[in-house]
């Protein structure tokens, strides 16, 4: 039981961290330079250290699965789910993945490459969201409650770890001007 939600975990967090680097922006220089992780980076890493952090360990929300008492059908359904996800986006991932290697190895990308590199995030955006809500549909109410006050947890979590994050940036430039 437990390889089985930590398996559902896993794919459930494949599939956010996906999302989130799809939606970010593109790199900008600061006042330091390129930005880290970001194109132009002189160790040339890309965003591979970004997604190594945020790719393991969190859940999108639904790490929280766990928590909701889930059925034996429950799991069987959102395991043959959660395989039949990772079967039917399989493609695109493999050729996204080549194209940011090529970008990675070989610099630039031709306008052609980028536009399919859109075309590609979309589509997995696309089906996560359907395989979200496919996966949602699969438990009772009560769980979906549940899943929502997780999720609502989660964010104060975060927003108090950003304030407490900004305080430190603001004593940290307090003492860089003393």
């Amino acid at each position: 039981m437990k390889k089985f939600l930590t398996g559902a975990a896993l794919a459930l967090t494949l599939a956010a961290s996906t999302a989130a680097v799809a939606q970010q922006p593109p790199a900008q220089d600061g006042p330091r330079g390129p930005r880290a992780g970001g194109e132009g980076h002189p160790r040339g890493h890309g965003m591979k250290g970004m997604r190594g952090r945020r790719g393991h360990g969190h859940g999108g929300g639904f790490r929280a699965l766990a928590q909701l008492d889930l059925t034996d059908a429950q799991k069987e359904q959102l395991r043959a789910l959660r395989e039949a996800q990772h079967q039917r986006t399989q493609p695109q991932r493999d050729e996204l993945r080549q194209l940011m290697q090529a970008a990675r190895q070989g610099g630039e990308l031709t306008e052609q490459q980028r536009a399919r590199a859109r075309q590609l995030r979309e589509e997995l955006h696309t089906q996560r969201e359907a395989h979200r809500a496919e996966m949602l549909n699969l438990l009772t109410p009560e769980q979906r409650a549940r899943l929502e006050q997780l999720r609502q947890e989660r964010e104060q979590r975060r927003e108090q770890f950003r304030q407490r994050r900004e305080q430190f940036r603001q004593q940290r430039q307090q003492n860089d001007t003393l």
